[in-house]
Order: structure tokens, then sequence, then C-alpha cells
């Protein structure tokens, strides 16, 4: 069983999606309520809404939106995640806040050096973005490198991060 929220931040909406381990996806700000449920739309649709249950996560999100370090750690639930991406996605948050790091560098920490384009992959499957800061992943020469929300959003997140460092 599923349940979802809609958040209002200062950015947008954010849409998230639980279930009994935790945490099954959230999105980037969206300008309305419905592009903030449309990445997760299907599995919505057998979820209950389930207004405030998840309200702790709006001031995680400020706080991450602004650049400052999360004041909790969410449970994650990663079912259905294959392997390499739960390993990637889990090298991903160790990065620390304002630090980039390229996807050879995160191949390598997921335990497979020649795994770039599949590190590249895993952060383009990213359920959990600003939990799981995908944008601190950068191509080789340092250059900003695909990103769900823009990389206009990778710029500003990044830039907010080391703002407050």
């Amino acid at each position: 069983m599923y349940w979802y929220d809609l958040l209002q931040t200062k950015h947008g909406w954010i849409g998230v999606l639980g279930s009994s381990k935790g945490l099954r996806r959230i999105t980037l700000p969206a300008s309305t309520t419905k592009a903030a449920i449309e990445p997760f739309a299907n599995e919505a649709e057998s979820a209950a809404f389930s207004p405030n249950s998840w309200h702790f996560l709006k001031k995680l999100f400020e706080e991450l939106l602004r650049g400052d370090p999360a004041s909790t750690n969410p449970t994650l639930d990663y079912q259905g995640v294959p392997f390499f991406t739960k390993a990637a996605w889990e090298a991903c948050r160790t990065i620390p806040l304002g630090e980039t790091r390229s996807y050879k560098w995160l191949a390598t920490a997921a335990g497979n050096a020649s795994a770039a384009r599949a590190a590249g992959q895993a952060m383009a499957r990213n359920r959990f973005p600003l939990i799981i800061p995908c944008h601190r992943v950068v191509a080789s020469s340092g250059n900003l490198h695909g990103y769900g929300g823009g990389l206009s959003m990778k710029a500003m997140l990044l830039s907010a991060e080391r703002t407050h460092l």
C-alpha cells in the first residue's frame, strides 16, 4: 500500500510517495500539483492521498533547497531497485555538501570503475532527488551535465550549497 502527499515549498510543489518501508519517491519542485505528481502518477492511482503524513519532509526540502545540511535522514524504500543503481545512489549520498564528483568517481565508489555510463543512468533514475544529491555529480571535465530539473536548477542547488559552507 502506498500513500502520497503534495508539499508546497517556496520553490514549488513537491510530490511525495511512501510505503510502509519508507519514502518511495519524491519529485523536484514543480509549478503545479499536477506536474509534481506526474513522475509517479501510475503508482499514485493506487495510493491513498494522505495529507500531512510526510509534513516533516517540508522542513527537510526547504533546508536542502537553501543549501543547508539535512536535519533528518528519512528511510528510503529501495524495493525493486537494481543492485548497482542502489550502490550508486548510496555512493552519491556520501558526496559532501557543496562538492561535486564525476560519474567515473561515482561508478568506482559504487563498485564498478568501468561503469560511468551506468552510474549516469542511475542518477537519471534517481527516485529521491535532493535526498540523494545527484546534482553533485558532474562530467569529468567539471561541467554540469544532465539533470531532471534542468541545468539551471542543478547550478542553483550547487550554488546554494557552496554559499552555506
